[in-house]
């Protein structure tokens, strides 16, 4: 992000990487063969807060004014214990200076652990642990001088709004909610150890860039930012420091594109990149 310019891009979409959930490093080491097995490692939760301060900080110097970073993000439990994470990095995201403007639940509608059955072992009160099936996506923006002066949406044509409409046919239903039920990835559906649906992220792109925008991942994984960015013609990055994430993400790009996307790595828009990259 350091090498990109000011007010690049219009939305970021990302999911930061699970504290103490995840050891992505034995992850990578068991894809290439050198474990049969990765174990969670302890991280210390200051130098994890720290680590997406920085990182977010300089997302909103590249960010656009009036423009969006959706974020996906969950407690965590570890050691027996659930981590508040969402609740703090709200508050985290406002003191580096962005406005928080929504927050959507995203139901799954199965549920993977079995926490609540404690309560049909043990059916007395104090032995409540209910099934975790939804995390959060939080919505932020970066605030402007005016409500039409540098902002992102006052300033479309008529024309542009209008290539740009969306389909409300079935919006009445859950979409117009801030709970969205959609089915999570199983884990051989995709290499990386924790994808979002590809659903989820297409709805957050279509709900808040236009068309030929520059979407950002900065955690991108499998790409499934990515994904959605290029079937919705946004133009879009992927930044991750895992090559073989990088290099699955690439190999899925590619497919979609060879299956019916014209696409051309050097051709490149007015702000001299490619669509992808």
């Amino acid at each position: 992000m350091q090498s990109l310019p000011d007010n690049l891009i219009t939305l970021a979409v990302t999911s930061p990487p699970y504290f103490n959930a995840i050891n992505y490093d034995g992850h990578r080491d068991k894809l290439n063969g050198k474990t049969d097995h990765w174990e969670r490692t302890e991280v210390s939760y200051d130098e994890y807060r720290d680590f997406l301060k920085a990182r977010f900080k300089e997302l909103l110097r590249i960010t656009q004014p009036g423009g969006h970073n959706v974020v996906n993000i969950a407690p965590v439990l570890w050691q027996g214990k659930r981590t508040a994470l969402p609740f703090h990095f709200v508050g985290w995201m406002e003191e580096i200076g962005w406005t928080f403007k929504e927050d959507i639940v995203w139901e799954k509608p199965v549920a993977r652990d079995r926490r609540s059955g404690l309560l049909l072992q043990h059916p007395y009160p104090g032995y409540y642990y209910p099934s975790l099936v939804a995390e959060y996506i939080f919505v932020f923006q970066k605030t402007t001088d005016s409500k039409k002066r540098d902002n992102i949406y006052a300033r479309r044509s008529k024309e542009e709004k209008e290539a740009n409409r969306i389909d409300l046919s079935d919006y009445q239903g859950e979409k117009s909610k801030n709970v969205w039920k959609i089915r999570p990835m199983a884990p051989q559906e995709n290499l990386h150890p924790c994808p979002y649906p590809l659903e989820l992220v297409e709805r957050v792109v279509e709900f808040y860039a236009y068309k030929d925008d520059l979407v950002l991942d900065i955690f991108t994984g499998s790409g499934q930012t990515n994904l959605a960015a290029e079937k919705l013609g946004r133009r879009h990055i992927g930044i991750d420091t895992a090559k073989e994430y990088l290099d699955y993400a690439r190999e899925r790009l590619n497919a979609q594109l060879h299956q019916g996307r014209l696409f051309n790595s050097g051709d490149s828009d007015k702000e001299g990149l490619p669509r992808a990259a």
